[in-house]
């Protein structure tokens, strides 16, 4: 938990005849990444042939061709979507098979639908000829007139209406059905060819003299119209039992989809010579005897099963990325997102997870404390914790803090904004006490400051790096540095005991010359020149980091100050405006106004606060990151 989880190369030899079984368990496993096997790992073995190419072209075939499909039946994207932390063993040739069988079943009975809907088009348009056919007569439309029925799509029609009304046209809209609409324009012949060039955006144009001319039977066309309605019916009937029926055929498809692209992903990552096959990837350590067995099942004992730890892969190759894998508790993984923002820590590296969550949340409350506005923040977040899978980070982050925040509003004796009168104070009272929660701040500044260094330490030892883990400013010297320049004289200030300048003097003193012991080390290592205002400047920095970290904690106390003024505002401006009813009402919705506010608006200044302290006044003295995150195939 406060360490990612150890994790061990595995290389697989075997023949060509196991491939399937032993990518098929590597991927049921879940827990695998791959790693391309390279030249270095197989001198003499040729990668697999062009054939994954062909299996690659033909997955992106069935994907295309089974995205259309969910599209064509509305297959809700979220099902879809959740398909992705599932899959089955299918080949693509099953796919293709089961997907073809599913696209004829409902493409033939949307084919029969579609034309239908042609015809019947036709036929209104035909019907709509023979209604206005008196009505063009009666007009004396004149011969030097072009004129026509524009069948145009109702979404484009606004636009084809202003590139026509910019001529000298008559345009009259007589129908509209379905997605259609039937204009009828009128307009000199000399701007005929201008209309025409329009005629692409036009599904269909039909010329006055067809019109007038074709010889319409409206008792047949009715009748066809009825046909049609009632062969509609049974089609759209047939198409929806059709849809529910391939639903969960088509969300299993793409689950053996799936499996299949991650199958193809090992594959392309593996080499062949010959019979033999090589698998190569990293597992968790403490899984790796599982493995080992499974795979000399899988391949009757006809394998070569290779394993290393990470530390030996690098002294290999310390190119080489290892994977972190966190290994946090279920209810820390609002958290464990966050750390992710600033960084994924490297193999080696301590875990910030753990200690993070429970300052962020201590920072956070102190800020906030409230009885009232903390369990409000709680119950809205997990509100949307249960309700919403894409607010659950959020969600869980503020059940959390708003938790806190009623902790620390008891011992603040705070309700909503009202200190000492609803609930006594346990502790102290911001408001009433600020040199208390002023030293408060400073001491956890201090407290926290000093964990990220003792971290600094534990990690460079981890790393082997001996001259950064005893003369470095983030190694045993600077807490030397630290304790001495910061911790000493607040241990003076809390104490009372008289102070001893030499002792503060030798224990900044020595913790100096060893920075600079360290730099000159650093610089010979590397083949620099020393220079002296370079280390001056980086013992500056040093200097000005320590203390203006930890006086950035003082912004605890101011927070829990104006937390505690913001109410009294609001409440201030109640008293003001309150008197008779229509002022008791505004009063009252100012104070509620006044809660709403400040557990929104506040809420999230402060919790930006408590990432701010966090990130830059601790990660930055022990978390460097960098490190890749663990990948598996699951």
């Amino acid at each position: 938990m406060f360490f990612p989880e150890k994790m061990v190369e595995i290389n697989i030899l075997t023949t060509d005849e196991f491939l399937k079984d032993i990518s098929d368990y590597l991927i049921k496993f879940g827990e695998f990444e791959v790693k391309r096997v390279g030249i270095k790992e197989a001198q003499k073995l040729l990668r697999l042939s062009n054939k994954d190419d062909d299996e690659v072209e033909k997955f992106s075939n069935i994907k295309m061709r089974l995205d259309r499909l969910a599209v064509n039946m509305k297959v809700d994207d979220i099902k879809i979507r959740n398909t992705l932390s599932e899959r089955e063993p299918l080949s693509l040739d099953e796919i293709d098979l089961r997907l073809t069988k599913a696209e004829n079943e409902f493409y033939s009975a949307y084919a029969m639908l579609s034309n239908l809907e042609r015809e019947e088009v036709d036929l209104r348009i035909k019907k709509l000829q023979y209604s206005i056919r008196k009505d063009l007569e009666s007009r004396n439309i004149p011969k030097e007139f072009f004129t026509a029925l524009l069948i145009i799509a109702k979404h484009e029609a606004p636009t084809i209406l202003r590139n026509i009304s910019s001529l000298p046209t008559i345009i009259e809209e007589v129908e509209s059905f379905k997605s259609l609409s039937v204009i009828l324009v009128s307009l000199p012949y000399t701007h005929k060819n201008e209309i025409l060039k329009l005629s692409t955006s036009f599904l269909k144009i039909i010329n006055i003299n067809e019109i007038i001319t074709e010889d319409v039977n409206l008792a047949e066309i009715e009748k066809r119209l009825r046909e049609i309605e009632v062969e509609q019916k049974k089609l759209r009937g047939l198409l929806d039992r059709i849809v529910e029926t391939n639903t969960e055929e088509i969300l299993t498809l793409y689950k053996g989809l799936w499996f299949s692209n991650t199958s193809m992903k090992l594959k392309s990552s593996s080499i062949r010579g010959g019979r033999f096959i090589v698998f190569s990837g990293w597992i968790p350590k403490k899984r790796e005897e599982e493995v080992c067995e499974k795979i000399r099942e899988i391949t009757n004992d006809i394998c070569v099963v290779e394993t290393k730890d990470a530390e030996n892969t690098l002294k290999e190759d310390k190119n080489t990325q290892i994977p972190t894998k966190l290994n946090n508790p279920k209810f820390l993984k609002s958290f464990e997102s966050i750390v992710k923002l600033y960084s994924i820590p490297r193999f080696y590296e301590i875990d910030p997870t753990v200690i993070f969550t429970i300052l962020y949340v201590i920072f956070y409350g102190m800020m906030f404390g409230d009885v009232g506005q903390g369990l409000a923040l709680s119950l809205i977040s997990a509100l949307l914790f249960w309700k919403f899978k894409s607010f659950r980070v959020i969600g869980g982050l503020g059940i959390a803090v708003g938790l806190s925040s009623a902790v620390f509003g008891f011992l603040y004796g705070s309700v909503f904004g009202i200190e000492g009168k609803i609930i006594p104070s346990m502790w102290t009272s911001p408001l009433h006490d600020v040199l208390e929660i002023m030293k408060v701040s400073i001491v956890t500044g201090f407290i926290v400051i000093s964990i990220g260094l003792i971290l600094s330490v534990i990690n460079t030892a981890r790393e082997k790096n001996i001259p950064r883990l005893i003369l470095g400013n983030k190694g045993i010297a600077g807490v030397l540095f630290y304790f001495s320049l910061v911790g000493y004289p607040i241990y003076i200030l809390l104490s009372g005991t008289t102070f001893n300048p030499n002792l503060m003097l030798f224990g900044i003193l020595v913790p100096i010359l060893m920075f600079v012991t360290e730099a000159i080390i650093e610089a010979k290592k590397h083949g620099h020149s020393v220079s002296p205002v370079s280390i001056f400047f980086e013992l500056f920095e040093v200097f000005i980091s320590f203390v203006s970290n930890t006086v950035s904690f003082i912004r605890i106390a101011g927070f829990a100050l104006n937390h505690t003024a913001l109410m009294i505002t609001f409440f201030s401006i109640a008293e003001v405006v309150k008197g008779g009813v229509i002022g008791d009402i505004l009063a009252l919705l100012i104070v509620v106004f006044g809660q709403i506010f400040i557990i929104v608006f506040e809420g999230l200044v402060v919790g930006i606060q408590a990432l701010r302290l966090s990130f830059y006044e601790f990660f930055t003295k022990f978390f460097r990151g960098g490190g890749k995150a663990f990948e598996p195939l699951k």
